[in-house]
């Protein structure tokens, strides 16, 4: 029954179950835990302090809300970002910060190990961990992440004529819809869902300390360059020390393809264990934009690395 459900999914159903809030170390952090089986973990994209499509745990609707039927679902907000409180200090204002961050939420949910499936931002997230716990991790699954390709992204010259301000239905609309192959699958409940989230008084207050602050960059964007370049030279030296899956839209027009092999190479150097899939007609959002393919694609994966 949960196979046919795979098979024959059209994004109707976006029930989540209801939302759960656990303390880690301080941070009030939002998620939603769902199904039984093999655990997989949604880490979303983006960072704390913008208004890029304001990320949450919901950004995997259409993907949590099928395969929990037949596999335990966790999903949740990422410090500074959807309803999780932001960092206690300006100095967590990091990449590094979030990654502890979703360490300690995972030691404390207490189910490892864990089928961990980060997009953008979050493919590094999700990379990192593998790297520094790999108890936790069971299997790794990296979605268009040109965080962590080698290469400058093209995010700069992407936004450069978003309209401002960014928390307006217009400017949330221009940016999904630019980073989306198909500009037909951003709905309005996908914009609502953003414009609450980016109009928060907490989201608010982390853009200013990254922009007016100086925290970008000053901190985040020279520690994340730094931090990148060590997992670069893990991935040469060690490698990945679990199965690991490489997804990307091949339109992305954000996280290049090109970069993107470079970055599946240096994946494949160690790790045998190592698969890729590329969607046609894809753009960033790819698990969005073919939620039927990467779920039927997701299952199947863990299934086999159970």
């Amino acid at each position: 029954m949960a196979t046919d459900l795979i098979k024959n999914y059209r994004p109707v159903s976006v029930d989540m179950g209801a939302e759960k809030w656990m303390d880690v170390d301080g941070v009030r952090t939002r998620y939603f835990d769902e199904g039984e089986g093999e655990r997989i973990v949604f880490i979303h994209g983006v960072q704390m302090g913008t208004t890029d499509g304001s990320s949450c745990a919901r950004s995997w609707e259409l993907n949590f809300s099928v395969l929990m039927a037949s596999h335990n679902c966790i999903s949740l907000d990422r410090m500074g970002q959807g309803y999780t409180d932001n960092p206690k200090s300006d100095g967590d204002y990091t990449m590094h910060a979030s990654v502890q961050h979703i360490i300690a939420f995972l030691d404390k949910l207490g189910k490892k190990p864990y089928h961990l499936v980060g997009h953008s931002r979050g493919g590094y997230i999700v990379t990192r961990i593998t790297m520094e716990r790999p108890d936790l991790v069971k299997s790794t699954i990296c979605v268009s992440s040109g965080t962590l390709s080698p290469g400058i992204t093209r995010t700069s010259v992407m936004v450069r004529n978003r309209p401002q301000p960014e928390d307006t239905r217009e400017s949330i609309r221009w940016y999904l819809e630019r980073y989306s192959y198909n500009p037909s699958i951003v709905t309005e409940a996908w914009i609502d869902e953003s414009l609450k989230i980016a109009r928060l008084e907490k989201s608010r207050f982390a853009a200013s300390r990254m922009s007016e602050g100086g925290l970008q960059f000053r901190q985040f964007a020279p520690q994340l360059l730094t931090q990148r370049t060590q997992v670069h030279r893990w991935l040469i030296e060690k490698g990945m020390p679990s199965p690991t899956l490489v997804v990307w839209g091949l339109n992305d027009p954000g996280a290049d393809f090109e970069a993107g092999q470079q970055l599946i190479e240096l994946f494949m150097k160690h790790q045998r264990e190592t698969e890729v899939r590329v969607f046609n007609r894809s753009g960033h959002f790819v698990y969005r934009e073919h939620p039927a393919g990467f779920n039927r694609m997701l299952d199947g994966w863990v299934r086999a690395h159970a």
